[in-house]
């Protein structure tokens, strides 16, 4: 009588356990214990890795209180309650982590077909926080739900933070020209930055056209590698839900379908060669489907209507990225 044998094949990133998505289009790589990082994205007509690798910075554990620029950035993490290092609305006392509180955390993870449901507890704020990512045929669906598991209602935004390689010539599409406003910049392509980038913080604009400090005019839908820049801007959702970066070069492109009642805005942050201070520097161009209108919850909280998370209702939202061959 012959037994069949059964292989199971372990995966590994630098060591770290991965659980992966792969059908004959796509292979998606997620790192549970490293915040449930998205590591790999791979069009596999195209033969092309979409996500920028950090090869500096090598993956390491992470505590709550690390500076996010200190670990590797790479890939496709998930930002809460906030992005930027702010306090708590009402209550200055309460600060809140770099980049948020979810990066730095090992999340549970369960693999199922062609999903991947990871969840994580909130340390800072009380919360149940779950992504289910589906592979179907060229696109990945992101289903999120955010349970508030404390005893009164909190305030919070939710963004999603992929990392793609910025190549030559790539193009932001979109299907109209949304409100535009500058969160930061250190490029001159909207107005004075000052020295720490915020001069002219939340200036508007309309996408994707601004006037640098010299008075030129800039397309900041067109990608150009030609110096090293960071900046980003924050538009409101367009109306069709549809943002695609297109990679003339390869051939290929990711297109964003998002309903902008559930997700009403889209960060675009530009990191050409110039940010982090140590290390080598990125080179990324990041889409960014958000909850908050700034970085900083605070901030966003006075500017804009947030999220309440209340008890026994929790706060789902669902986006969609579809990998495409554009020959």
């Amino acid at each position: 009588m012959e037994c069949a044998i059964i292989v199971c094949m372990v995966e590994y990133i630098q060591g770290w356990i991965t659980e992966e998505l792969e059908n004959d289009y796509l292979k998606v790589s997620v790192i549970p214990e490293l915040g449930a990082k998205i590591a790999q994205i791979r069009d596999k007509q195209a033969n092309y890795d979409w996500l920028w690798d950090d090869l500096t910075r090598p993956l390491r554990a992470r505590q709550v209180t690390d500076k996010y620029d200190e670990h590797d950035m790479s890939g496709f993490d998930e930002c809460f309650p906030n992005i930027g290092i702010s306090s708590y609305p009402g209550n200055p006392n309460l600060l809140l982590p770099d980049h948020g509180e979810l990066w730095s955390q090992a999340w549970s993870c369960q693999k199922s077909g062609n999903s991947i449901l990871t969840s994580a507890i909130g340390k800072v704020l009380p919360y149940k926080f779950e992504r289910e990512i589906i592979l179907k045929d060229r696109a990945l669906v992101f289903s999120y739900a955010i349970q508030n598991t404390g005893h009164e209602s909190f305030k919070a935004f939710w963004s999603a933070h992929p990392l793609f390689h910025a190549v030559e010539g790539m193009q932001i599409l979109l299907s109209s020209n949304p409100p535009m406003t500058k969160e930061f910049g250190f490029s001159g392509r909207m107005g004075s930055d000052g020295p720490d980038g915020y001069t002219g913080h939340l200036d508007k604009y309309k996408w994707p056209q601004t006037i640098g400090q010299s008075g030129k005019n800039h397309d900041l839908s067109q990608i150009t590698l030609a110096k090293p820049l960071t900046d980003k801007v924050v538009i409101s959702a367009p109306h069709d839900g549809v943002v695609t970066l297109l990679n003339p070069r390869d051939n290929c492109s990711a297109q964003f379908l998002l309903d902008p009642q559930e997700i009403p805005y889209v960060g675009i942050c530009f990191n050409f060669n110039a940010w982090p201070s140590t290390g080598d520097k990125g080179q990324w161009l990041a889409i960014e489907p958000t909850l908050g209108a700034t970085d900083k919850l605070d901030e966003s909280d006075r500017i804009s209507q947030l999220p309440t998370f209340s008890i026994n209702r929790p706060v789902t939202f669902s986006f969609s990225i579809t990998f495409a061959s554009t020959l």
